[in-house]
């Protein structure tokens, strides 16, 4: 008898990987070589990817990432996965035909899966099966329960009624010699409330080929049910496998130790380490040809024809399409960041109450391990959002957290006053990580350089010293403020509860630049880099290391948080406007955030922190678009004071300043007319 798998399901749209939810919802993860190569170090049984594009072009959309392949194709992503894919790989997505197929399998697929060309050309599967053997040969079966109350067969990503049984369907595909079904249920897609066990119990008793069964999975329970109650030979889940650290072990684990024999589960691996590991001399190489980049004349840009898109903006707040957080429009127009806010302006006072006590019966779980003073770690930064994490888990919770601080030398004298005070202020125990100085201006230096980003030591530093904290002290819950990238740009959905992963870490924070890719740059050595390094994963498996985002468990609202932290605690604001944006309260722990950091988003993508605060004013019902619209025509395009601090601080000319970032501007943003930068604006 064949051991059941467990499957991770990707899902492709543009070359990047969505979050889906009834077939229509499309939330961007990220792009899909990280995750492949997290993936690979775990043992997984399978990976399957469904290409949902609708057409054959794939964006990155980012030119300061590590991870980047040559062409726009299904098949140059494809050979870009494989070589980081240590596990079976099943492929679909538009193919219509043999030679389609063949293009797949010779680019690196094991597999190939078939959906809407099964049905509008049955004979492509039997063909098929007879020239590249049935094993290689998946089809793929999206169901869903018409308005008649039956089980129906849906063509073209869920969109098309087909009027087809799906157990008729599925026999007919296993008799034109299909080896294998994935099964999925367009109505549990993405809702989290587990499969749909009738129907996989249909199918599966219908056919003998094995049926994978995918759709709804919710907690690692699901998978159980699908393989004791629902006879899946496979159980797959897309979704899932994105919102926890170390998901698939895990979910393994909760398998084997629910009395299923699958294969065993390993959390690293000697063969593929989780750090990437760069090819010798690039980092030197890519920095040289930024530096030469930097220095060559500029030239009129004004043809914009080979870029498939240009910018368009979300019509309810201010964020564009090509944007530093990975950002999905709907049919309306509309980004995901502004449909999750109105997921969350909509609960009502007794869900809050309910994420509340989910929050309390987790601390009650962790609390005080191995006889701790501490119930859990909170990192901080001295600012707003960090006096809010510590009032709210100590004064209204009543835990008691250990605060963790990194130090990246940018304080302005108001966050640094708010930073020490935080200990008597709360009356609780501060780490504060204090990395060399002369370090950290060499990472300021090589960020720019490398990345347009001279922050990249402080948003990989404060992830990595927290983290290790946690494990030096054997302290399992780290506690988050808002999720980023799922309050700016809808990410995620509030019902994930998504949680810290190191592959946000390396993908989204590092940009895929790890600690190890600066050893050799300015005489850079391991040992000067200690303080980026991350906890191996054996010890965060051994320690059940979690790191949750408060803001999934009650409301998350700035400008009320900061109304009570200044009257509560007597937090302090800044006395001076910023350059770049209106808010006072914002980032006093950096003076660079607000100011050169984010003029080098504005540099690559168009916009700023005023747009950042504004769309959350708009949001939030507390400004018009029309007034966040004029607030960012004034603020979001200004070049900072603080810059003339920091190439004090690293040694730089403004005029090099200049030329590196101007290597980073995204051409689908700006051209170059009469010597002159310009772009398209959201109020032309």
């Amino acid at each position: 008898m064949m051991r059941p798998r467990l499957i991770v399901c990707l899902l492709l749209k543009n070359g990047l990987i969505v979050r889906s939810e009834l077939f229509k919802i499309h939330q961007i993860i990220g792009n899909p070589i990280d995750t492949v190569h997290r993936l690979s170090g775990w043992n997984v049984d399978e990976l399957v990817i469904l290409d949902i594009s609708e057409t054959n072009y794939h964006d990155m959309r980012r030119d300061d990432l590590h991870v980047s392949y040559s062409g726009s194709g299904t098949l140059d992503l494809l050979e870009k996965i494989s070589e980081v894919c240590f596990m079976p790989l099943s492929f679909g997505g538009r193919i219509a035909s043999l030679e389609d197929i063949q293009e797949r399998l010779s680019s690196g697929a094991d597999k190939c899966i078939i959906n809407t060309k099964a049905i509008e050309n049955p004979q492509l599967i039997s063909d098929a099966s007879k020239a590249f053997g049935s094993q290689c040969i998946v089809v793929s079966i999206d169901v869903k329960v018409n308005a008649s109350g039956m089980y129906e067969v849906y063509s073209c990503g869920g969109e098309k009624p087909t009027g087809l049984d799906p157990v008729l369907h599925a026999k007919e595909m296993e008799r034109l010699g299909a080896g294998e079904i994935f099964l999925n249920s367009i109505d549990r897609d993405g809702i989290g409330n587990g499969y749909d066990i009738e129907l996989i119990n249909r199918v599966t008793s219908a056919v003998s080929i094995p049926v994978i069964a995918c759709g709804g999975v919710g907690s690692y329970e699901h998978f159980v049910e699908g393989v004791v109650e629902g006879k899946a030979n496979a159980v797959a889940a897309a979704n899932i496998f994105h919102f926890f650290e170390q998901s698939y072990p895990r979910a393994k684990k909760h398998c084997i130790d629910a009395g299923l024999t699958m294969r065993p589960y390993q959390v690293s691996s000697s063969w593929f380490s989780r750090e990437p590991k760069y090819p010798p001399g690039q980092n030197i190489r890519r920095y040289e040809d930024r530096l030469s980049r930097s220095r060559k004349p500029l030239e009129n840009t004004t043809n914009r024809s080979e870029y498939k898109q240009n910018v368009r903006w979300c019509s309810k707040c201010l964020y564009p399409w090509i944007s530093a957080t990975p950002m999905e429009f709907d049919d309306d127009n509309i980004c995901m960041g502004c449909r999750m806010s109105e997921m969350k302006s909509e609960f009502s006072t007794k869900e809050w109450d309910r994420r509340k006590q989910l929050l309390i019966d987790l601390f009650e779980k962790t609390r005080c391990p191995n006889g701790s003073r501490h119930d859990c770690i909170v990192p901080v930064s001295g600012g707003k959002d960090s006096h809010f994490q510590v009032h709210y888990i100590k004064n209204v919770l009543g835990y008691n957290p250990l605060l963790v601080t990194y130090y990246g030398n940018n304080f302005s004298s108001v966050g640094e006053r708010n930073l020490y005070a935080m200990k008597e202020r709360f009356g609780v125990d501060h780490l504060i990580y204090y990395p060399s100085v002369e370090t950290l201006k060499k990472l300021n230096r090589l960020g720019l350089i490398v990345m347009g980003d001279m922050n990249w030591h402080n948003h990989v530093g404060a992830a990595s010293v927290t983290m290790r904290a946690a494990v030096e002290n054997g302290i399992p819950l780290v506690i988050w403020g808002e999720h980023g990238y799922a309050d700016l740009c809808g990410q995620f959905s509030m019902n994930d509860f998504v949680e810290w992963t190191y592959r946000n870490r390396l993908e989204h924070y590092a940009r895929g630049y790890e600690w190890n890719y600066f050893v050799g740059l300015e005489g850079l050595t391991e040992s000067d880099m200690n303080y980026w390094k991350y906890p191996s994963d054996e010890e965060i498996f051994k320690l059940d290391l979690r790191g949750i985002y408060l803001s999934n468990y009650t409301h998350w609202e700035a400008n009320q948080h900061t109304k009570l932290v200044r009257e509560k605690y007597g937090f302090e604001i800044s006395e001076q406007s910023f350059d770049r944006t209106y808010r006072k309260m914002s980032n006093l722990d950096d003076i660079h955030e607000n100011g050169i950091h984010d003029y080098l988003r504005f540099i690559k993508f168009g916009y700023g922190r005023c747009t950042d605060h504004a769309s959350k004013d708009v949001r939030a019902g507390i400004m018009s678009r029309d007034e966040a619209t004029r607030l960012v025509r004034q603020y979001d395009h200004v070049k900072p004071s603080d810059l003339k601090r920091w190439l004090e601080y690293t040694g730089m000319s403004e005029e090099e300043f200049d030329g590196i970032s101007d290597t980073f501007r995204d051409p689908r943003v700006w051209r170059r007319e009469k010597g002159e930068w310009v772009k398209d604006n959201v109020w032309d």
